[in-house]
């Protein structure tokens, strides 16, 4: 499974080393405040997508990281953005219909807003999005048809000139390609996923622009793509966006005892949104991601239909602010209970060691935020007694305690005894050195002390706050910090 990026649960040691912990640009916090990247207001092309995921990723790197699932029929790549560094992963897809591409500008507009809420360390919900940003990573792919999106929006230009007569073919005829679902070989990729496919109702005969569900399940590239990156990520939850209808499929096959688990996420989603959840039916027409994905799974999967209903054409740009003002915020509340999904299925472990808090939070009874509060625990170095899910179990004056410590360095730390060091808001200051993205207040600190050492980290206090910098940048490459006399 794709799991390199996220914060490994240790036995021993709490955090595993992580490549995306201290991005080399120190851009990111400025960023949150610049100037937006994704346009919504536009028709939203693959390639102004493709565009907009490298700058993404250059302004956030190590938080937002890009690959390539696959490719469609026609050789484009079909591009994906992780953002979060967690092992519980959300699966949020769009455009596996061409017509249906303002689900594209939904995710992209998640990806950069919720990159920009972790640079600005801020919180939703009471909680920070940092600390849920670091227990949970979303797996989005934008646009899972970028062949038919873009015949769709640009029509024959766009193709060889040898396939024309074929596509219009499939277009019934018609050059203009407004209406097409299909991927550029008329196959309905929502038609295509191994869910009762043999009992697909009104497949259609033949390659059309709608409803052809193909020869074989998963015989379109795209649908191959899709299945086998759903298979090494292992979502708690996948979304595939569509549209339209303000409606929200919840339910396929769903087994009995996963009902009421799946219908409360949904309704969480449906009471944000104002959508309708679609009742359950004895005999559904299948074939589609979410149908695929519940009955492989055995995990929650939602089809929403953004937008009022729009007929035989994409969803006019003038529905994204009412689409957006709906699903602002849906992601966190995506993210909250696929943790909580992969946390239950987690055990304790027992540790040693050390582990420092790098901020006031609370303490629990059990490793679950849904348990009794007892108290809180304070910045500083505590012995690990256990560890589950990215929790830690520590001693405390008042007897064992556990608290989330996603964000808390453990190992080995080296006193530095307070030598006098200086911060300066030009340095890339952090308030953890497991964070993706610099403190978004840097200091001015002239008289600050360096306490401790953490692998190439050090730990600097000044009446200002307590701030994270990499060893290098605060003492340079090849100098050794000078330890206080002893008396």
């Amino acid at each position: 499974m794709l799991r390199c990026w996220g914060i490994i649960v240790l036995s021993v040691v709490l955090i595993a080393a992580m490549p995306a912990a201290a991005p080399e640009a120190a851009s990111a916090s400025a960023a949150g405040k610049a100037e937006s990247i994704v346009n919504p207001k536009q028709v939203y092309s693959y390639d102004i997508m493709v565009r907009d995921l490298k700058k993404l990723e250059e302004t956030w790197p190590g938080l937002i990281r890009l690959h390539t699932i696959g490719q469609s029929e026609y050789g484009r790549d079909i591009r994906a953005a992780d953002l979060g560094l967690g092992d519980a992963y959300v699966m949020l897809n769009g455009s596996h219909h061409a017509r249906e591409w303002i689900s594209t500008v939904l995710i992209m507009s998640m990806l950069e807003r919720y990159a920009q809420a972790y640079a600005q360390n801020e919180t939703w919900n009471g909680s920070p999005v940092r600390d849920l940003l670091h227990r949970v990573t979303f797996r989005f792919v934008p646009m899972v048809n970028p062949d038919g999106v873009t015949l769709q929006q640009s029509g024959l230009s766009a193709f060889p000139e040898e396939v024309h007569d074929e596509l219009i073919a499939m277009n019934g005829g018609s050059r203009n390609f407004k209406r097409w679902k299909a991927n550029a070989r008329g196959i309905d990729l929502n038609r295509q996923y191994p869910a009762d496919w043999d009992n697909i109702r009104d497949p259609g005969s033949e390659p059309y622009y709608m409803n052809y569900k193909g020869q074989a399940p998963l015989a379109a590239k795209e649908a191959q793509a899709m299945a086998e990156a759903t298979k090494r990520t292992n979502p708690e939850i996948a979304v595939a966006y569509h549209s339209s209808g303000e409606i929200v499929y919840w339910h396929f096959h769903t087994k009995p005892e996963h009902v009421a688990r799946d219908r409360a996420i949904a309704a969480r989603y449906a009471d944000m949104t104002g959508y309708e959840l679609v009742k359950p039916a004895e005999n559904p027409s299948g074939g589609g991601y979410t149908d695929w994905f519940i009955q492989t799974f055995g995990r929650p999967g939602l089809t929403p239909e953004l937008g009022r209903r729009a007929g035989e054409t994409n969803v006019p740009l003038s529905e994204w602010e009412r689409i957006w003002k709906q699903h602002r915020d849906t992601g966190w509340m995506l993210a909250e209970e696929a943790y909580n999904l992969w946390l239950a299925r987690q055990k304790p472990v027992y540790a040693s060691g050390e582990i420092r808090l790098v901020k006031t939070q609370p303490a629990y009874r059990w490793p679950d935020f849904r348990s009794a509060k007892l108290g809180e625990l304070y910045p500083g170095r505590y012995q690990l007694l256990r560890t589950k899910g990215g929790w830690a179990e520590i001693r405390t004056a008042d007897g064992p305690r556990w608290t989330w410590a996603g964000r808390s360095p453990s190992g080995t730390f080296e006193p530095l005894g307070g030598i006098p060091v200086s911060l300066s808001p030009d340095m890339t200051q952090y308030l953890s050195p497991l964070d993706a993205a610099p403190a978004p207040q840097p200091l001015d600190a002239p008289e600050a002390k360096a306490l401790e050492r953490w692998r190439d980290w050090v730990m600097v206090v000044s009446p200002q706050g307590t701030r994270w910098v990499k060893e290098a940048e605060l003492f340079g490459e090849a100098s050794e910090p000078a330890r206080p006399e002893q008396p």
